[in-house]
Parts: structure tokens; sequence; C-alpha cells
């Protein structure tokens, strides 16, 4: 018998189990490696998927307040408009009344001059062609054009106009003042380079000046800390920005400081056209003058 051949056989079947064992030991530990790399996949995939699905739920977030601020935007300027264009309907509606009532050579205003109450804006006038008066008002509910009921509400401006037999007479009645008038008296800066007089006395002041064809004066107390010179201003300013009607030869105006804004229709603007003298007076200065240079 083969001694050799004995131990040769036992040998090779341990090195044969070691071999398997080995195997074993290495799949068993790939098989781990493949199982924790498919969790951290899934892992991966789950926490890219919980990612994903936050940042979809912030871009919607997002673009929902996007679109609630541009629907809020939106409405907004739809509201802004409908105010506005309800205010020039309501205008141009009287308007339009008024010339089939005075003829179309009818001089009136295209600005009402307010700055809110537009839409319940009413209208009221007096007279003929030649002369008319016409009351503006702002009522708790916009009534028909020349209602009875307009007469009771307090006017905030009136429009006027008035024929006279010659030129001459309707220049005289404009009270223009010559700026040569008020040549001596101490003199005060209003900006954009123009210089008022100043004529004081009796506790009352007037602040004048010449624009083109327009003499201005500004009345004011005394008592007042700033004598009427900042209304004066804020007049120079406003008529850097508008164009008053060219008067035929001559223009006035009147503001008076110490009633602006009181109810009073003492902010007065008037000029001549050939035969017609053009009146517009308001309880603030603001209105008159919107609503004259509206007046081309």
């Amino acid at each position: 018998m083969n001694y050799r051949n004995l131990l040769v056989l036992p040998l090779a079947v341990l090195l044969v189990g070691c071999s398997s064992q080995t195997q074993t030991h290495q799949d068993a530990k790939a098989t781990s490696q493949t199982t924790t790399t498919a969790k951290a996949t899934v892992s991966s995939a789950k926490k890219k998927a919980s990612t994903t699905s936050s940042t979809s739920s912030q871009r919607h977030t997002t673009m929902s307040r996007s679109s609630k601020v541009a629907s809020e935007r939106a409405t907004s300027v739809s509201n802004k408009s409908v105010t506005q264009s309800t205010a020039t309907t309501r205008l141009a509606a009287l308007n339009q009344q008024l010339t089939k009532a005075l003829g179309q050579q009818a001089l009136v205003p295209q600005d009402d001059g307010l700055t809110n109450g537009s839409s319940k804006l009413n209208m009221r006038y007096s007279g003929a062609a030649a002369n008319y008066t016409v009351r503006y008002s702002v009522g708790q509910q916009a009534r028909p054009f020349n209602a009875a009921a307009v007469a009771d509400e307090t006017a905030y401006a009136t429009v006027t106009k008035t024929t006279y037999t010659t030129t001459d007479a309707a220049a005289k009645q404009v009270g223009y003042r010559d700026d040569q008038s008020a040549a001596g008296l101490p003199t005060v800066d209003l900006g954009h380079q123009i210089s008022a007089h100043i004529d004081a006395g009796a506790g009352q002041r007037y602040i004048m000046w010449n624009e083109g064809r327009w003499s201005l004066t500004v009345h004011a107390n005394m008592m007042d800390e700033d004598a009427g010179v900042a209304l004066a201003k804020q007049a120079v300013a406003a008529f850097e920005q508008v164009y008053l009607p060219a008067p035929q030869s001559v223009g006035d105006i009147s503001f008076d400081a110490v009633s602006s804004g009181s109810g009073q229709l003492d902010q007065v603007i008037q000029w001549q056209a050939g035969k017609v003298v053009y009146q517009v007076k308001a309880q603030e200065m603001a209105t008159a003058i919107k609503m004259a240079a509206s007046m081309q």
C-alpha cells in the first residue's frame, strides 16, 4: 500500500474545504457589500426623491406666491384703471350734455381738478351760449346733469363765460396789473428765476409778479408766518408744469392764502379772448390751475 497517497488525499480534502470556506466567506462579504451598496443606493434615491419633492414643493409655493402677487398687482392695476376710466367717463358724459345745452363754442374744462370723488362729480349750469356759469360739486351720489338737487351741493369750483360789447371792455374787466405798477417795492425770490414785489399795509400783504401776459397776486395776512410766500412759490412751481390758455391780450390770477381750502371760491384765474372773459374760481389753488389749464 502506498502510504504517501493516503496522506495526500486527506490533505487534498482539507485544502478543498478551506478553499470552499474561503470562497463562501468571500461570497458572503460580496453579498454584504452588495446589500450595503443597494441600501446606500436606495437611501440616496430616497434622499434625492425627498430633495426633489421638497424643491418641487418650494417651487410650487414660490410659483403660487408669484401668481398671487401677480394676480394682486393685476387686480390693483385693473381697479385703478376702472377708477380712472369711471372718472374720465363721468366728466366726459357731463361735458357732452353741457355742449348740447350751450353749443359747440362752449369752452369747458377737460380736467375736473379733483384728487378724489370724480365718480360722484355733479354739474349744473345757468345762462346761455354767450354768458353762462357752470357749477362743479361732489355729492353723495352721481346725479343727472343739471339736476335740481345739485343746487343744494356746495360747489368746489365754477367756470364762467362773459361776453362784452368790445375787446377793450373785456380787457378792462380782467383786472390785469402792469409790472411797472410795483416798481420800487421790496422783492422776494420765488424760484425758477421769478422775482416778486411785496406790498404790505394794514395787516395785509400782497405778493405780485408777472409772467408773459399774466399778472399774478397772492394775498396773505401779515399774521401768517410765511405771509403767502409759500403759496406764491407753489404757484410758480405749478406753472412750470402746466400751460394756461394764452390770453389774447391780458390775463390775471389772484390766489388767497387766507381762505385757501376754507370753502370759499377765492382762487381765481381769468383771461380775455376777444370780447369774452373766461373765469375759473375754486376753493383750492391746485384745482383752479388744473381746470384752467385743461380749457384749451
